[in-house]
């Protein structure tokens, strides 16, 4: 239920507003500006209709003095006596609309229905920003070691600057986490961050998220879309997984990055770029411009800036601090009395390599926390899901889950090596950027045999 404030000196005005939202709204009335002012500071006013025409002040004058005091307040002007100027002056101090006598009960309805649909979103918006700012100021991201340091001095040169940001590091270090930090860190704070994966999406739909398209702009395009160059505005497009980007987008970036605008498919307008661009990966991108597959004069265009993001193997100092930090988080999420961690259990956390780096070690401390016993979490725990980083422990859990998956088969061995060769193939070529004599030489074989077993695959 809202409150609204009618202010105009005829009682009859005043009641029509009461019978018209009995039931739905509570209605306040005034008779002249001072006991309207009196009225909004006794209450929570969230719609003014206030006449032109008032005992003592006329309404301009109360309507500055109303925004004055609150910004938010939606004020809709009415008079008897409306012209084109007093429209252009109410709506220059801050009036959201205006109303001729007599009054349109229906148009009254709708302008309040507006209003307050209006003062809904703007409230969300504003708890969405409030929690971006929360939740990835600085202080989120964890970390007292001189990597982590370094990494925070790098932001801070960043967070004002407009260059162009290439964020490096493998899965789960936390590079979108860094691109946000960038975001609600700036000048551009207050604008929206769009995330989007390149290696997530076809080059069609990559292509259509980008850019957006004209309606008739290919079947089945029956309206037009908004892509996020566009929606962005003036705020930030985050690029994941850039080295994965297909050859014609990669095409179309670099023109969008070069002349600071791009067309909807479809569309004959250039649309100024004003958004910055925040790009990420995981890939060794030189090794992609050798092979063909990256662009070397888009490398260099994204490559302005270079943040690159430790792997939590090489920063493990900070692992106490982490695990303390994602123990609390749960603690307040599941409403649940959690304890702490054992000594024994914590130092088999620092002697893990977490190949998945932070998000590996939220993960489980998640899993810990919803399965400790008496609210501490124990090193049994914490063994059933994280190996010691020893061969034999690795390749036992291997066979483990092999067996578990094709028992009762035939030709166990040739099984596990087919699949085996392929997974480990595959990761070099994540490793590698598909550098086919540095993979061979990794496994220990010729570039002939190895391009038998690629078209074999």
């Amino acid at each position: 239920m809202a409150q609204i404030l009618v202010v105009d000196d005829d009682r009859n005005i005043i009641e029509s507003f009461k019978q018209l939202f009995k039931g739905k709204h509570e209605v306040l009335g005034a008779y002249n500006g001072t006991e309207a002012l009196d009225l909004i500071n006794e209450n929570e006013i969230d719609i003014v209709f206030l006449d032109y025409r008032l005992p003592g002040e006329d309404g301009l004058t109360i309507l500055k003095e109303i925004k004055k005091r609150d910004p938010n307040i939606y004020i809709i002007m009415i008079s008897a006596f409306g012209d084109f100027e007093t429209i252009i002056q109410a709506t220059s101090i801050g009036a959201y609309d205006y109303m001729e006598k007599p009054l349109d009960i229906e148009r009254i309805s709708i302008i309040t229905k507006r209003v307050l649909q209006l003062k809904k979103m703007t409230k969300y918006v504003e708890y969405v920003r409030d929690e971006h700012l929360k939740n990835y100021n600085l202080n989120r991201i964890i970390g007292h070691s001189q990597a982590m340091q370094n990494l925070f001095k790098k932001i801070g040169k960043l967070v004002d600057n407009d260059v162009t940001v290439l964020i490096r590091g493998e899965s789960g270090t936390g590079k979108e986490l860094i691109a946000r930090a960038i975001h609600y860190n700036g000048n551009r704070k207050n604008e929206p961050f769009f995330a989007v994966n390149c290696s997530g999406l076809s080059e069609t739909l990559l292509d259509n998220e980008l850019f957006g398209h004209e309606a008739q702009a290919y079947t089945g395009a029956y309206t037009r879309k908004i892509g996020k160059f566009e929606a962005a505005g003036e705020g930030t497009i985050f690029l994941d997984e850039i080295g994965d980007m297909p050859l014609p987008i990669q095409t179309k970036l670099l023109r969008v990055l070069q002349e600071k605008e791009f067309q909807r498919l479809g569309g004959i307008k250039n649309i100024p770029l004003k958004a910055r661009i925040i790009s990420a990966t995981n890939r060794d991108l030189e090794a992609r411009v050798k092979s063909g597959e990256f662009r070397e004069d888009l490398y260099y265009r994204l490559n302005v800036a270079t943040i690159n993001v430790p792997p939590l193997r090489e920063r493990k100092g900070d692992i106490p601090e982490l695990v303390n930090y994602f123990i609390e988080n749960v603690r307040k999420k599941l409403d649940r009395e959690i304890k702490g961690i054992s000594r024994g259990a914590l130092k088999m956390m620092l002697d893990y390599d977490w190949p998945g780096n932070v998000r590996e070690l939220e993960n489980v401390i998640t899993n810990l926390c919803i399965n400790a016993d008496g609210g501490i979490i124990h090193e049994d725990k914490v063994r059933k899901l994280i190996s010691k980083g020893e061969t034999g422990d690795i390749f036992e859990d291997f066979v483990d889950k092999f067996m578990e998956k094709y028992f009762g088969r035939e030709n166990l061995l040739g099984i596990m090596n087919e699949k085996l060769e392929q997974k480990l193939i595959e990761r070099l070529k994540e490793k590698l950027g598909n550098n086919k004599t540095a993979i061979a030489k990794a496994l220990g074989i010729s570039r002939v045999t190895l391009q038998k077993k690629l078209e074999n695959q």
